[in-house]
């Protein structure tokens, strides 16, 4: 345990816990779950998993986290039948504010699993989770290259028929470059689209030498590989190579609005004034994932006219900015470009940012897009009644009143 970094934001003692000792793990080959402490990284239990002959049913392009920081902020493949790492999650153990234990599954306080799956550190601390695995499997995936179109619609919707023909499938692209003598972004002539499917070939494993992912590689080409799923869609640290400042936003919205959402996101972002920036390249990722009933899972289908089944997709555009060299100007000014999407598309589309990146809105949105807030809400004052688990993005984005004293700003 340690002290807090930023001692000035509070009068009260605040404290980092490590969990990385908490490394116990028990896996049921019969029933597919594994049972695991909260100390497990993704980059470790993969491997750990594999030697029992499972694997992680979904992944994200990186496995670099904790596997319950990911999951309790909503981290996610793609694929319209395969959901975020949340729903992967079947019982936990936690710890409230109190030092009191709760143990939590499919049949014990089996209504606290919509709550917890993504808690965002506010309801507790998860020292144990299981989680549903997956038999070994292999993957082939397979990239290919296709033209950019200045006519947006046209481009998007050829997208979008793509996504139909593929169960799994990620694009990207369309990718930008800003041109400095006349401050305009201008669309590069050609983007990638990646899609996995099975295959029978077990004794191939070239993916994990060979895989594109932030700017790592060679991307922009026609190629397949194979290899067992966990690395035939994520990249371990040793593949993430960039190191250098970017802004990021990540927005989910049902499938139905995918076209007209990504018109408009591209044509909104080409019209912002960037001049006087060292802006270099923007880059969009678009992927796909299956919807949900987790509180505050940002792909709930709550408030969807359709909800019920939850047989949902939801579009994901990811949008970042990159600049020619380091500088925390830029970077702010990306910022203040982040902030403008969601009051201007967000009612509009039903879009809902990604907790784990760029993240702006308040209470009345909030509710808006999470109809069960009010019972996290009150879950939420059970679990921490004295505000010892919140931070200052929570209490902002949700309004939560009854924390605001802690922060010195009193705001």
């Amino acid at each position: 345990m340690t002290t807090c970094v930023d001692s000035s934001a509070t009068n009260r003692s605040s404290y980092i816990i490590s969990l990385t000792n908490l490394k116990n793990i028990t896996t049921d080959t019969t029933k597919r779950t594994a049972t695991f402490g909260a100390g497990w990284d993704l980059i470790d239990l993969v491997p750990r998993l594999r030697q029992d002959n499972l694997s992680v049913a979904n992944l994200g392009t990186e496995r670099v986290q904790n596997f319950i920081g990911a999951f309790t902020t909503g981290t996610h493949g793609t694929g319209r039948h395969i959901g975020n790492l949340a729903t992967q999650v079947i019982g936990f153990r936690a710890v409230d504010a109190n030092g009191s234990i709760t143990i939590a599954n499919e049949t014990q306080k089996p209504e606290l699993l919509d709550a917890f799956r993504i808690s965002l550190g506010a309801l507790g601390i998860i020292t144990e989770v299981t989680i549903k695995v997956e038999p070994l499997t292999y993957l082939k995936r397979t990239t290919e290259v296709y033209n950019s179109s200045s006519n947006l619609t046209e481009m998007y919707t050829s997208i979008q028929k793509l996504y139909e023909q593929h169960d799994r499938m990620m694009v990207w692209g369309p990718h930008m470059t800003w041109n400095d003598s006349n401050s305009t972004w201008v669309i590069e002539p050609q983007m990638s689209v990646t899609y996995w499917e099975p295959t029978n070939i077990t004794n191939v494993n070239n993916c994990s030498s060979n895989y594109c992912a932030n700017g790592c590689g060679h991307c922009l080409r026609n190629y397949s590989c194979y290899d067992e799923a966990s690395d035939a869609v994520s990249t371990p640290p040793a593949g993430v190579c960039n190191r250098f400042f970017y802004a990021e936003i990540e927005h989910f919205f049902p499938m139905e609005n995918f076209v007209s959402a990504a018109v408009n996101y591209t044509e909104f972002q080409r019209s912002l004034n960037m001049t006087g920036y060292n802006n270099q390249n923007m880059i969009y990722e678009l992927r796909f994932v299956k919807g949900d009933q987790t509180w505050m899972s940002p792909v709930n289908t709550y408030n969807l006219t359709h909800n019920g089944s939850g047989d949902v997709t939801f579009a994901v555009i990811e949008i970042d900015w990159y600049m020619e060299y380091n500088d925390f100007p830029t970077l702010w000014f990306y910022q203040s470009l982040a902030e403008k999407f969601i009051p201007r598309f967000g009612r509009w589309y039903n879009a809902r940012p990604h907790w784990g990146k760029m993240s702006w809105f308040r209470a009345d949105f909030a509710n808006f897009i999470y109809p069960k807030l009010d019972k996290f809400l009150q879950l939420q004052g059970e679990w921490d009644p004295n505000c010892q688990f919140v931070n200052r993005f929570l209490v902002d984005h949700f309004n939560i009143t009854r924390c605001r004293s802690i922060w010195n700003s009193g705001k």
